[in-house]
């Protein structure tokens, strides 16, 4: 539960009472306490984000209790780094816009090859972690079409809306997520010939984050 979440999460950053935390994230602290007791069951997203920058912690974890409260490090091969290009591997599969790829689990992942991007994509890549993945399928048109590459970020937590390469119930495809004020997380698709949908707070371990898509590569 959530209150429980933040109670180790205080318990992690040493910080001994409500107060000491209701003073280091400037809120009020009534509202530190409700969260703690339960009273109020839901964060806001934008309260998740606030922790998640000045802690570092996953601020997906926080939210839903799903993954880890410190984001491990990827173990596929790094980006390699030039003066002027990024050679970025690409993953086996490719990102669903449609109906979704079948997989048994995201660790099945395998790089396959490395693609060389321009370096001025990106000002300050993050370290080991860029991914790129092609496009399949019409739900993101005209966003997205079919066999555009995806830059992304494989961090399996929540960074804000956008657009992010998911695992759906073992499907892997690619969506817009936003997170409302009640916690709800909305999937869109651009195209309205096909579905979006919603998850309640409580029904959010149908699916994973994958990673958070940076750039757009036609």
């Amino acid at each position: 539960m959530l209150k429980d979440r933040l109670k180790i999460l205080r318990k992690h950053l040493k910080i001994g009472s409500q107060k000491d935390f209701s003073n280091i994230m400037n809120w009020p602290i009534g509202r530190v306490q409700d969260l703690e007791s339960g009273k109020v069951k839901e964060m806001k997203a934008s309260e998740a984000e606030e922790i998640q920058e000045k802690f570092l912690i996953d601020g997906w974890w926080l939210l839903t209790g799903k993954g880890e409260m410190i984001p491990s490090a990827s173990n596929n091969p790094a980006v390699v780094y030039d003066e002027n290009v990024l050679s970025v591997p690409m993953v086996s599969m490719k990102a669903s816009a449609g109906a979704g790829n079948s997989l048994c689990g995201i660790e099945k992942f395998e790089v396959v090859e490395t693609m060389v991007i321009s370096r001025s994509l990106l000002k300050t890549p993050p370290n080991g972690t860029l991914r790129m993945i092609q496009v399949e399928g019409y739900s993101m048109v005209p966003m997205l079409y079919p066999d555009t590459f995806l830059l992304f970020d494989e961090e399996r937590r929540w960074k804000g809306d956008g657009l992010y390469v998911l695992n759906w119930r073992d499907d892997l495809m690619v969506k817009l997520l936003q997170i409302d004020p009640r916690g709800v997380l909305h999937i869109k698709s651009v195209n309205q010939q096909y579905e979006s949908w919603t998850v309640e707070p409580d029904d959010q371990s149908v699916f994973q984050i994958v990673g958070k898509v940076l750039r757009i590569i036609i």
